[in-house]
């Protein structure tokens, strides 16, 4: 049986550097601020704005909410905007997206100060992701490689199969591995199903995030790899399942990320983590 990379124990590794961080900047008179932009009531939103409260109160941050009902205008999205950008105390920003209907995402998403965007959601932001300058990762990408870390996981020199190419994960993830001195074979859903095989023959560590259930199964598997399962679906059954089969290749390899439970609560830590880097450079302490 595979060793099960839990997320708690990274997140709570993260958290203890955290506290201490935060308040060396308290002791400063700086408190490091948050601020969540969220346009109508998704569930999905509303559980990742409950879990930013809650870890704000256990790090002592602050988290200052912009609640706007569905049926804001666009312009009052923008005002929140323009108001997260000219507040000094707000060292960084979540936007929850998708946006409702008829409202331009790719509009106000860019119009958030690259320097505040914790997610980077940002064309300019992305892009630095890509150069190697960003100071900012999309949190999720970047809960990837924090739980390679902590579970003294070998990147360097490994080769890593990264099955997703969406901006928010596949993409900057591979570039994250690749800062890291990993070979990065990139593939996607639309891969051929012979290929695919061939391909995670030869990796090493299996990032896996296309959104589709059952992407990865047993018989693409093998004895010594390590998965990192990003998706979240639900089932027929409205069970929380990830992109792999877990049952059957948590039987083959070496170490599985479960869902839920992994990657995913690393996320909101990551957040906070950036968020206090954040906060650090206004201070013009290094990061």
């Amino acid at each position: 049986m595979s060793k099960i990379l839990y997320g708690k124990e990274v997140v709570a590794s993260i958290e203890d550097e955290l506290k201490s961080e935060v308040n060396a900047l308290k002791n400063m008179g700086i408190t490091p601020k948050l601020a969540v932009l969220r346009v109508g009531e998704n569930p999905g939103d509303i559980a990742y704005e409950n879990a930013a409260l809650k870890k704000a109160e256990t790090l002592g941050a602050e988290v200052k909410k912009f609640t706007l009902p569905g049926e804001a205008t666009e312009d009052k999205v923008i005002a929140a905007v323009e108001e997260i950008n000219n507040d000094d105390s707000i060292h960084g920003a979540l936007i929850l997206r998708p946006f409702p209907k008829g409202m331009d995402e790719e509009k106000i998403r860019n119009l958030l100060n690259k320097d505040k965007d914790l997610d980077a959601i940002t064309d300019e932001a992305s892009a630095l992701v890509f150069t190697g300058k960003a100071r900012n990762y999309p949190c999720t990408a970047r809960a990837c490689l924090e739980i390679l870390k902590y579970n003294k996981i070998p990147v360097s020199g490994k080769v890593v199969l990264v099955i997703g190419r969406s901006l928010v994960i596949g993409k900057p993830v591979s570039m994250l591995l690749q800062r890291e001195n990993a070979t990065v074979i990139m593939a996607h859903s639309k891969t051929d199903s012979r290929q695919m095989k061939g391909l995670s023959d030869l990796a090493d560590i299996v990032v896996v995030a296309t959104g589709r259930p059952g992407t990865f199964t047993r018989e693409l598997a093998h004895e010594g790899q390590t998965i990192i399962d990003v998706g979240m679906n639900r089932n027929s059954e409205g069970k929380l399942v990830g992109d792999v089969d877990f049952e059957g290749v948590s039987k083959v390899v070496d170490a599985i990320t479960p869902v839920p439970g992994g990657v995913g609560s690393v996320t909101t830590a990551v957040l906070f983590k950036q968020l206090v880097e954040a906060a650090r450079k206004v201070a013009g302490l290094s990061e």
